[in-house]
């Protein structure tokens, strides 16, 4: 090793200059690594959606949806198959596994799905395959006018920019919502077809072929191809030319054709006016400020070629969201930076504090280079990262450079000063580097959202961190190799004087009293710590906080089977409240029907007719959004008690669901419905609020066939069947294409035509045979759900469920469970859950680190025993966390989590520094065991000193910066390291002590 070290720093030069090389790339990575808001979270999601018009949710269930699950449930990589079988449509949402190939998995539903063609329904559609992206919302615009019909005059234009847009480089979708979509019906005359004797079978036969395109080919003349074409009109014209039956009859005689609004899925309003919607989506792995530039310039020019009469405002611009955090946050790194240099240079000559500071710059930059390898971007997390390595990373070079500087002033040479400067403290380096390193990759193995939020902070601090370690064994060195400060000052850095009489006092005065009384000592600190640790229950606890943003929003759900355009006129009337009595609100728009478009952490789990979503800008120098949301959503609930109404507004973390969650498994849907009725009346009775993802029964017309009256008169089923569709929503044919947009087409009968005035014709040999439809249909009036639930093939139930008293709805669920029949199963989720799961998991990450940390030291000092009084100091830090948490009245949090584990990494690095150094002095025999623990305060005390307070202060600017997100981190690792500094200066050398004395009996 030291002939290594010779040819290292005989060549320190072109060491420097290799080592400034590769921190080029570091500084490429910076700038061209993707920025985002918060980090990026993978969505393992596959759904698969076969429409069947006309069927009913039951029929879907039998007929589409267990058929497609008994054959998906084969498919290696899945973790959960949900599904919905609703009238029309089934959609399976297959949720992977952690550490499955999302395409492997996708490929093999593929498959299967192809593979099922045939025994699916023959009216039913074929299932599509679609796996499911974040859909990060990028831009939003509100376009508005005073006049609808401007609005639509536009439509064509914002279509095409739409498609535009949507090619980008860099853009996943583009969503427009609030247009009214069209469709043609040919409403058939029943009474004028009877009289033709026509039926509608043949009618849609003649359409269907009138509508076919014509297929010419090509025809040659001697040596020459001629390609064929033909010209055809607009289809509205070539249903004008049909003729039907024998007598070449004209469809118009029969038949009329009418162009008529589908269902609306969205109504728009912005600030009261006629609105439609705007978004563009990121793509997944994209830089958000380059791409915004790029898509503002073309969607600007887009919008600047609508009419005067038409007004757009953005209302969501994630690059003005991004460049906003991190101006906040490169400010607190600067200021960190700041703050380091100030803290080294207080204790460190100013050579050697510039020699700490650019090795702590060039490891941050280094460490940056492999960063998007481990699928990191730049984010809050990534940048809190910089700036927690930022106060650790110094660590290292300091107790390096303080070596090496110490070996210069007790007279060594230039090469063994550097050589044993090195080699004193390489192995505790090291040993403190691998415990950290340790601490970190366990966190990677989080798992889900929590997991990939959470990523980017122990990626950068375990890059950072071996290459801080590298440097400091290299780097360090060699500067002070190659540029020798002949004279090394008696008290190095500004309050270098000071640093030497708190060593001294702490060696002579306080050392000697502890190895006195080493257990009174050990108790006394063991008691404060233990005291400390009950503050817990007297500290709020907030597991992601509320965003410190000016968006309010309101989910709305009103009750099932309730017409959009009813919603729409309810929703308006509850705006109009709010902005009556909310003086601070300065914008809203209103999404009624799908609700917004993922724009401000709001989404509806269940949307449909009967949901609004309504998004407020408010003043938030006048009320915050959490501060309105307490003063509000009581009111307005009581004020419309006919909706369920949520207020929310932006949370700095994964989406959470409801606070408590409750599923049931029941095969009988009349016993499943009973059951969820019955729980959420109980519930609703003391105060909760509950929705369900099944829906709320709704008044239902039950349409049954009589086969008995089928088989008397000998009529087909069939028949019957083709007549109520025809009365109803109608049988779909060939879709129309009219000025490049395609339109859905059905064929019914006209609108007075009902189930009491339409007649089942019998062919016969004379003339035909009528019987009224009403003879062989059974109508019941009864309630029902919209949808049938499915969890991993078991028919259920999910309440979401919203209360103040999680205890209370805790305990009457299981009253209720115990009062449950047999067949049915019940189980307890939310978030309340998730987050007991999520402490499960993360103490069980802790055991493995605290087992890592311990194998490392033990290695280190060869012994099984001596780790434990490291490891002492991580209970320490957790105490000295708890109380500024306390002190503070900062909320315990996800990341006041991460901040109690990165101090277990952390301080042991104290520990083993100060216990490294006694134990070199006890075997080479220089001090008695009382002189070498004092010897090891005094050398040591100053290092130790040092690196906690840049440590510190490097974290201030965060504690301060009144960052809800980012506080509970800075004041957990601020007060952890303050209070684990001071009391291991106290326990560690009376736990040596009187290890010591147990182990050599002395």
């Amino acid at each position: 090793m030291e002939k290594l070290y010779e040819i290292l720093l005989t060549r320190s030069l072109l060491f420097i200059i290799l080592i400034f090389t590769l921190s080029v790339l570091g500084v490429y990575t910076f700038l061209t690594i993707e920025q985002r808001e918060i980090p990026e979270t993978e969505v393992n999601l596959v759904n698969v959606t076969t429409a069947w018009p006309g069927a009913d949710k039951a029929d879907v269930e039998t007929n589409v949806t267990n058929l497609i699950e008994s054959e998906i449930f084969g498919v290696e990589g899945l973790e959960d198959v949900s599904s919905v079988s609703q009238d029309d449509v089934s959609v399976i949402t297959l949720q992977l596994a952690d550490g499955s190939n999302p395409d492997d998995v996708l490929n093999d539903v593929n498959n299967v799905v192809a593979g099922l063609g045939g025994d699916l329904p023959e009216n039913a559609a074929e299932p599509e395959v679609e796996s499911l992206s974040n859909n990060f919302p990028l831009l939003s615009y509100q376009i508005h006018s005073d006049d609808r019909q401007n609005l639509d005059g536009a439509r064509n234009g914002l279509e095409k920019l739409e498609q535009e847009v949507s090619q980008m480089d860099g853009v996943d979708s583009v969503t427009l919502k609030g247009y009214e979509d069209y469709k043609y019906e040919i409403q058939l005359d029943w009474d004028a077809m009877a009289e033709n004797q026509l039926n509608p079978n043949e009618i849609m036969n003649e359409i269907e072929l009138s509508l076919n395109p014509v297929i010419l080919g090509q025809d040659t003349e001697g040596d020459e191809t001629i390609r064929l074409s033909f010209k055809d009109r607009e289809p509205a014209e070539v249903l004008g030319q049909v003729r039907v039956g024998d007598e070449d009859i004209p469809l118009d005689e029969v038949a009329e054709v009418a162009e008529v609004q589908d269902v609306p899925r969205d109504i728009v309003e912005f600030e009261g006016a006629p609105a439609v919607s705007f978004t563009v989506f990121l793509a997944p792995g994209e830089d958000v400020p380059s791409v915004s530039e790029e898509v503002e310039s073309v969607v600007d020019d887009g919008f600047g070629e609508l009419p005067g009469d038409i007004a757009v405002d953005n209302i969501s611009s994630e690059r003005e969201n991004v460049e906003d955090i991190f101006v906040g946050l490169y400010t607190s790194l600067a200021i960190a930076l700041l703050a380091v240099i100030v803290g080294t240079s207080l204790g460190l000559s100013w050579f050697g504090s510039v020699t700490v500071m650019v090795t702590v710059f060039l490891s941050v930059l280094i460490g940056l280079a492999p960063i998007p390898w481990m699928g990191v971007d730049l984010n809050q997390i990534s940048v809190i990262g910089l700036i927690i390595a930022l106060g650790i990373l110094v660590d290292d070079s300091i107790v390096v450079n303080d070596n090496i500087e110490r070996r210069f002033a007790v007279g060594d040479r230039r090469m063994d000063a550097v050589y044993n400067g090195v080699k004193e403290v390489a192995p505790s380096v090291i040993a403190s580097t691998l415990a950290i390193v340790f601490t970190f990759s366990p966190l990677l193995l989080l798992s889900g959202a929590n997991g990939d939020f959470i990523k980017a902070l122990p990626s950068i601090l375990i890059s950072t961190m071996i290459v801080s370690t590298v440097l400091a064994l290299t780097f360090v060195p060699a500067v002070r190799y190659l540029i020798v400060k002949k004279k090394v000052p008696k008290h190095p850095g500004l309050i270098g004087r000071a640093f030497t009489w708190c060593s001294n006092l702490y060696a002579d005065r306080i050392l000697p009293k502890i190895i006195k009384r080493p257990l009174l000592a050990f108790l006394a600190v063991l008691i404060v710590a233990v005291l400390s640790v009950g503050l817990i229950r007297f500290t709020p606890f907030e597991f992601f906080p509320e965003a410190d943003r000016s968006e309010v929003t309101l989910d709305l759900i009103f009750d099932e089977g309730q017409t959009i355009e009813k919603t729409h006129e309810d929703a308006q009337e509850l705006l109009s409240y709010l902005t009556e009595e909310m003086d601070h609100v300065e914008s809203a728009s209103l999404f009624t029907g799908e609700g917004l478009p993922n724009l401000f952490g709001a989404s509806l789990e269940q949307s449909g007719p009967n949901t609004a979503q309504i998004a407020l800008e408010i003043d938030k120098e006048k009320m915050s959004a959490s501060e309105t949301i307490d003063e509000y959503q009581s009111r307005v609930r009581e004020e419309f008690p006919e909706a369920t109404i949520f207020m929310e507004t932006i949370i700095q973390g994964p989406p959470a669901s409801a606070p408590v969650t409750v599923e049931l498994f029941e095969e009988d849907l009349d016993t499943l419905n009973n059951e969820v009725d019955a729980l959420t009346e109980l519930l609703e009775s003391k105060g909760a609020i509950v929705t369900s993802n099944i829906g709320s029964q709704v008044q239902t017309m039950n349409y049954s066939i009589d086969y008995a009256a089928l088989e008397e008169e000998d009529v087909s089923v069939s028949q019957v069947k083709n007549e109520l569709n025809m009365i109803s929503e109608g049988i779909p044919i060939q879709e129309i294409i009219m000025d490049g947009d395609s339109r859905e087409t059905n064929l019914k009968y006209s609108d007075e035509y009902t189930i009491y005035n339409v007649d089942i014709v019998k062919p016969g040999e004379g003339a035909p045979e009528t019987y009224p439809l009403s003879d062989f249909v059974n109508i019941e009036e009864t309630k029902d759900t919209p949808s049938i639930q499915h969890s991993n093939g078991d028919r259920t139930a999910e309440l979401q469920v919203y209360a103040d008293d999680e205890e209370m709805v805790n305990q009457t669920i299981a009253d209720f469970e115990k009062g449950l029949g047999g067949t049915t199963e019940l189980t307890v989720g939310g978030e309340s859950s998730d987050q007991t799961d999520f402490f499960v998991e993360i103490g069980i990450l802790f055991s493995v680190i605290l087992v890592l940390v311990y194998l490392v030291i033990a290695i280190e000092f060869n012994s099984i025993v001596m780790p434990l009084i490291t490891v002492f100091s991580i209970f320490l830090a957790f105490s000295g966390g708890i109380i500024g948490l306390f002190v503070t009245q900062t909320p315990i949090s996800f990341l006041g989590i991460m901040g109690m584990v990165s101090l277990s990494g952390i301080v042991v690095r104290n520990a083993v520094v100060l216990i490294d150094f006694i134990e070199a002095r006890r075997r080479a025999g220089e001090f008695d065991i009382h002189q070498a623990i004092f010897e090891s305060g005094r050398v040591r005390f100053k290092p130790i000193a040092l690196t906690t307070f840049t440590s510190i202060i490097a974290l201030v600017p965060v504690a301060l910066s009144g960052d809800v997100l980012f506080e509970p981190l800075a004041v957990t690792v601020i007060a952890g390291l303050a209070f684990s500094t001071i009391l291991s200066l106290i326990a560690t050398p009376a736990l040596y002590y009187l290890y010591y004395r147990l182990r050599y009996r002395k």
